[in-house]
């Protein structure tokens, strides 16, 4: 993935939960590609721990 789609993935994530679009935005933009990376690693993980405790 590109750094640019990475930012809105994980925008799009902040929004799911609950942040402005806005606000998600601005905190998308402040991330380095490598930390963009880092949070897509762990939101797979996050997802999988969710999935099986409900």
């Amino acid at each position: 993935m590109t750094c640019e789609q990475l930012q809105k993935s994980y925008q799009q994530q902040l929004v799911k939960a609950g942040v402005s679009e806005h606000k998600a935005e601005q905190a998308a933009k402040t991330l380095s590609f490598q930390e963009l990376q880092i949070i897509g690693e762990i939101w797979q993980d996050w997802g999988k721990v969710v999935a099986r405790l409900g």
